[in-house]
């Protein structure tokens, strides 16, 4: 079947014809409805017009050149012939709503059509605010972003035109959720009948799916403003869901919010049994920065786990509860998982050993080198036995947590205040080891490991600087603490240095023995070392000497 054919149009008929002829079948066959139909009619569409164009370029060589009579050459310097841009100017110029179809007529009968189009779509893309009533005009015309519009129209244009009337469309929308009004949202949204554009099955699918980043990117959550929009756009639970799938189930979670945090919350007042409540209470719970953080040193790898999940869907889902805590994010505590919380016990014990020693070997005269020398020796053997305790004893307390706060709540209130200790987590373990301490290095030992313990608890409860993780401290701050306490360092072995020069010296140090002479090793009453004895018998020569 010729492309004539299919057209209905005969091989003579010019390309304005053909176009005419073509815009009035698309309206016929559409390409939602009959694709494989609209794709011939294209293909036989094109064919046409260069069959077209080829003929008209023969009829101009094979045209012999019309002479003119020099009588009629006046007239025609009289009546000069226009090109089409300058017979739409006068069109274009001033135009208004109501003189849209007469000059549109006008534009037929002078032959600039295309120009007249061309000249309204720039006018409507460069003054849009100005343009809103003849833009609906010429949608309405021209079928402008559809598949009936002009072939001949600039794809800059069209684009440009686009984006516009996106940007129209979505600016109300989106201004509604930031102010939080769902009644303009829900007027705004029933308006976009009027946005003809959007008949267009691509345009359809951008707006469905501009209206899920929408109601996801926003930090306020409206209940009507989600119904509306489902019962319009189609959104429903099963297969037919116009709604993609990841984005409906972050669509359900933030409208189930209310009942999420109630529940979070409701598992953060509970005993702490589970690692899904000690995360809903490092989180969710109304307590300070700094009780938080001495709650975060008690939890394990599974609690952490269950940190990250639930932060996870508070940033995602709950972006006005996520503002609200400590940092203005949900991840606040990234920095405490991997933190080294152990370091109090490892420092009492190394204080508690120094003042053990010094305590049991300083009355018998011993130097300031081998007193640190077993206090270095009970420090290495302290730890090792409290690190054994602490990997036997924690899992098992941490199994306990419910039962521990039972015990720990029965402390003297100003224990709990200022320590917030927890009897089978925290006292147990640090009376043991103390008690240790006490055994073998002495009472002042282990008394002096409890009061490290002690003071760097009641230490910690000063409120923290809240900040969220990836906020960098200021690095000469910590420079500093490392220069200070390199001095330090050096000025404690330099102090040690000059008092083991300056000690008391024992039997067994300062200079070596004289050499062993004859009459110092044989009896006082031997003849031959009667006194007077002589030098030699003293004092032999060295030989060699």
């Amino acid at each position: 079947m010729s492309c004539w054919t299919l057209l209905g149009l005969p091989p003579t008929v010019d390309t304005r014809t053909i176009k005419r002829h073509y815009a009035r079948l698309l309206k016929q066959t559409r390409p939602d409805e009959d694709p494989q139909g609209f794709q011939q009619l294209r293909e036989a569409y094109e064919q046409a017009l260069d069959q077209a164009h080829w003929l008209s370029s023969e009829d101009d060589l094979e045209t012999p050149p019309q002479t003119t009579a020099a009588d009629d050459w006046p007239a025609l310097q009289q009546q000069p012939q226009q090109s089409p841009a300058q017979r739409v100017a006068p069109l274009l110029e001033g135009i208004r709503i109501d003189q849209l179809d007469q000059r549109h007529q006008q534009a037929i009968d002078t032959d600039c059509l295309l120009e007249f189009e061309l000249g309204l779509l720039r006018h409507c893309v460069e003054r849009p605010k100005q343009s809103v009533q003849l833009l609906a005009w010429a949608f309405a015309t021209f079928h402008w972003l559809s598949a009936w519009q002009r072939l001949e129209l600039p794809d800059y244009l069209l684009e440009a035109l686009l984006q516009g009337c996106r940007q129209a469309l979505e600016q109300p929308l989106f201004e509604a959720l930031q102010q939080q009004d769902g009644a303009a949202f829900v007027q705004h949204y029933a308006q976009r009948s009027q946005h003809v554009w959007l008949n267009s099955l691509d345009q359809r699918q951008w707006f469905n799916q501009r209206l899920v980043v929408l109601l996801l990117d926003s930090p306020y959550w409206l209940t009507e403003v989600f119904e509306a929009v489902c019962a319009c756009q189609g959104w429903q639970a099963g297969d037919d869901n116009a709604c993609p799938a990841l984005e409906w189930e972050r669509l359900l979670a933030r409208h189930e919010a209310p009942q999420f945090i109630a529940r979070q919350q409701a598992l953060a007042a509970e005993p702490l049994a589970t690692a899904e409540q000690r995360a809903a209470y490092l989180l969710l719970a109304p307590i300070s920065f700094s009780r938080r953080r001495a709650f975060a040193r008690r939890l394990r790898s599974d609690d952490w786990a269950s940190c990250r999940q639930l932060s996870s869907r508070l940033h995602a889902n709950h972006p006005e509860v996520s503002a609200g805590m400590p940092g203005g994010t949900a991840f606040f505590w990234r920095d405490w998982e991997f933190a080294f919380d152990a370091w109090p016990m490892y420092l009492g014990i190394i204080i508690a050993s120094l003042v053990g020693a010094f305590a049991r070997y300083a009355p018998q005269a011993s130097s300031l080198e081998e007193i640190i020398g077993v206090a270095l020796f009970w420090s290495a053997c302290f730890a090792a036995f409290a690190a054994l305790l602490w990997w036997l004893w924690q899992p098992l307390a941490h199994r306990l947590w419910a039962r521990d706060q039972q015990l720990s709540s029965r402390l003297p209130h100003w224990l709990d205040r200022q320590c917030d200790v927890l009897i089978l987590q925290d006292l147990l373990p640090a009376v043991l080891l103390g008690a240790v301490l006490g055994y073998f290095c002495g009472a002042v030992s282990g008394a002096t490991y409890l009061l490290v313990l002690l003071g760097i608890s009641i230490g910690r409860r000063r409120e923290l600087k809240v900040r969220a993780p990836w906020e960098q401290a200021d690095p000469w701050q910590r420079r500093l603490l490392i220069g200070l306490g390199c001095m330090v360092l050096v000025a404690a072995l330099s102090a040690i240095k000059l008092a083991s020069n300056y000690g008391t010296v024992t039997a067994n140090q300062g200079l070596q023995q004289w050499s062993e002479r004859l009459c110092a090793r044989m009896p006082i009453d031997a003849s031959e070392c009667a006194v007077p004895a002589t030098v030699e018998q003293w004092y032999g020569k060295e030989d060699g000497r």
